[in-house]
């Protein structure tokens, strides 16, 4: 019966469109006002989350239970965080002060109040020197954060100069101005605390440490110069990507070069948080909906909702561990989601695509599975890239699973590449695959199906999973996460033609089939819709930078002729090409004609010998002239006589240009078996040599 039901759920949800996960959480009750702020201790026991009912609550992360109340502020808290050691815990609020708590006793160690507004945000370096602050006064301020300790050591630093400052007068290291009109609503380290970031309306600042110099200045506009508040920044933990979230959308910008990445908007978002891995992007706030989306950084797409408060989000923050996910929202509660253990994804990743009309296979895999009865999944693909041709059941589920027949459909999908940067929803063709074990269930690793595809396009493209169900032994759903996968351009070069994995002489072969031509196949090395000489330099020049030379491959050379080379070389000598990869094809060609012109004239021996019914006899001329071959029984009668005309110099082997004899007469009728000799006369030179054909 049970194998009945989840074959029915596993048959019913291929009508579904989504599937709302309910990832197992617990509610956090006991602020009387909006929850502005939460945050991890480094050692992720501890939960710290910021009310403005002017308290900070310190719960445990693995219970639930609610450990302390620290009070002591006199207006809202906007923003806790825990020292990198975990001794202290920081809090910024609208009472215009800075405190700081020993985060093992709850006891209130500073109160600075040299501010003239509210405190938005405050962050400590990676290092637990400093501690930056941000404020509706306009100014970021950096405070040596010694005396924020128990027990502080009386010994301070300059930041500036370095320098020891004996005095507790120095806590105030730094004032960045910004200028404008606007406060500062987050402020963030790169992971190396060698930058700092401070969000605004409508800007980001990044400064260095170090020295306090704006180092860029990121603007928040969308397309059509509509300011975008940035009201929560993070760096992702490898610096290289910063996020920032408000009013609706999250912006990611590269670090390095300031280029603005991506823009993802599914809900309103107001806090963002990286995973410690970096693998996944969490966004909060859903208005009065209050979600929590979190973002595949693979692909840039949305992978999974969560759902459970009742009012906007706030704040969020992955554990240390990337194990659990705390919200603190409007609602007054602070909810802590347990993440999944279980991953779907696309997998190997990157997937290396093949030359266009190779096939590409791709796996779905499952990594800690528990007690896996079914599963379901739609993979998203580019039509311009791709195109679908098979799936199959994998290796993961007990022997004898039904595999339940692929439905081919199609998703809609946001695309910030569209025509403006604010919304363009666009049609991508999925594939559903699914299937159920009749007897049984699976854990751990493995595959869950491949799927594979044929290449129409070599470019980067993205292949998405969506309305992924995992059920049971009954037939329950189960909590996952699915990452998807990126299909990245092979990394063999243009050059090499074949694909073989090595560009030679008969890379060369191939373009040269098709010179003259249209092509949109591989022998287009430059991708302009013709092959000509400037394929073929492209190639010559990779094989004459350290692929084998030309002297090789005598059967190969026998595709070439001397004048095609010539030709080759006075077109690309015309084009005056001045760069080093043409230099060498040039240099290439030269080689190649002096091997195929030869320095005598001469007759070579046929192929096969002996024979029946049929020869090949080669040649070759040092200079163009008439052709004649003649072949001589034994008591010196003409047998057959062929003309070959007018041959211009070049070597004449392969099969495709040696002389032919078919073994007959000149009325066409076999020759007897024995000896007999070939005669080749060109211009003014003669020879013989001899062959047998053996009946």
């Amino acid at each position: 019966m049970k194998t009945v039901v989840s074959l029915l759920i596993l048959l019913t949800v291929f009508s579904i469109s989504t599937f709302a996960q309910d990832f197992p959480h617990i509610v956090l009750e006991g602020h009387e006002d909006i929850v502005t702020s939460v945050a991890f201790s480094p050692d992720g026991q501890i939960l710290a989350s910021g009310s403005w009912d002017e308290t900070i609550r310190l719960w445990s992360a693995n219970t639930g239970e609610l450990i302390e109340t620290l009070k002591g502020h006199e207006g809202g808290v906007n923003s806790v965080v825990f020292s990198p050691d975990g001794q202290i815990l920081a809090s910024g609020s609208w009472d215009e002060t800075i405190r700081s708590w020993n985060a093992n006793t709850g006891e209130l160690i500073e109160t600075l109040t040299q501010f003239r507004s509210d405190v938005n945000s405050v962050a400590f370096s990676p290092d637990g020197q400093i501690l930056a602050s941000g404020s509706n006064d306009r100014n970021i301020h950096l405070w040596n954060a010694k005396p924020f300790y128990p027990n502080p050591d009386p010994v301070l630093w300059n930041l500036e100069t370095g320098e020891q400052v004996e005095e507790n007068t120095e806590q105030l290291l730094k004032t960045l101005e910004i200028g404008g009109v606007y406060g500062i609503n987050s402020v963030a380290f790169s992971p190396d605390g060698n930058i700092l970031a401070g969000a605004s309306f409508g800007d980001i600042f990044l400064w260095d440490v170090n020295t306090g110099e704006l180092l860029n200045t990121l603007e928040a506009l969308f397309e059509d110069g509509e300011v975008f508040e940035v009201d929560s920044v993070a760096f992702s933990p490898d610096g290289t990507i910063l996020a920032g979230a408000g009013f609706g959308d999250i912006f990611l910008w590269d670090v390095n070069t300031g280029e603005l990445l991506n823009i993802s908007r599914e809900h309103y978002v107001d806090s963002v948080a990286f995973s410690p891995d970096g693998t996944i992007l969490a966004g909060a706030g859903g208005l009065d909906s209050g979600v929590i989306d979190l973002w595949d950084m693979n692909t840039g797409k949305l992978m999974q909702t969560f759902k459970g408060h009742k009012d906007t989000v706030n704040s969020v923050v992955f554990s240390p561990d990337g194990s659990l996910l705390a919200g603190g929202s409007s609602d007054a509660t602070v909810r802590l989601w347990e993440i999944s253990a279980t991953h779907v994804r696309i997998t190997p990743y990157p997937v290396e695509a093949p030359t266009i009309g190779k096939q590409l296979t791709v796996n779905i895999s499952i990594t800690e599975g528990q007690n896996i009865g079914g599963y379901q999944a739609a993979v998203e693909f580019d039509p311009t890239a791709l195109r679908y041709v098979e799936s199959a059941n994998g290796d993961y589920l007990p022997p004898g699973a039904f595999f339940v027949p692929p439905v081919i459909g199609e998703k809609q999908r946001w695309d910030p590449s569209g025509a403006t940067i604010r919304e363009q929803y666009v049609s991508y063709p999925t594939v559903t695959i699914g299937a159920t074990a009749l007897a049984g269930t699976a854990n751990g690793h493995g595959t869950l199906a491949t799927i594979t595809f044929e290449v129409l396009d070599v470019k980067e493209s993205l292949l998405l999973l969506s309305d992924v169900i995992l059920t049971d032994s009954d037939g329950e759903p189960l909590p996952y996460l699915s990452f998807g996968g990126v299909v990245i351009p092979s990394q063999i070069v243009p050059e090499d033609v074949n694909s073989d994995g090595v560009i030679n002489i008969l890379d060369l072969v191939k373009v040269a089939a098709r010179f003259g031509q249209a092509a949109e196949g591989t022998e287009d090395v430059n991708r302009d819709g013709v092959v000509n000489i400037v394929d073929l330099v492209k190639v010559a020049g990779a094989i004459g930078g350290g692929a084998a030379a030309p002297s090789l491959h005598p059967q190969t050379l026998a595709m070439f002729t001397a004048s095609d080379v010539k030709q080759w070389l006075t077109q690309a000598q015309s084009l005056n090409l001045t760069d080093a990869t043409s230099q060498r094809g040039i240099l290439f060609f030269q080689h190649l004609l002096a091997v195929l012109t030869p320095k005598e004239t001469a007759l070579l021996a046929n192929y096969p010998n002996p024979f029946n019914p049929e020869t090949w006899i080669p040649y070759q001329l040092a200079k163009s002239a008439d052709v004649t071959l003649r072949i001589y029984a034994v008591d010196g009668t003409v047998v057959r006589t062929l003309a070959l005309g007018h041959q211009l110099m070049g070597i004449y082997q392969g099969k495709s240009r040696a002389a032919y004899w078919d073994g007959r007469n000149e009325v066409g009728e076999s020759v007897a078996s024995g000896v007999y000799f070939y005669t080749l006369t060109a211009g003014d030179f003669t020879t013989t040599r001899k062959m047998l054909i053996r009946k």
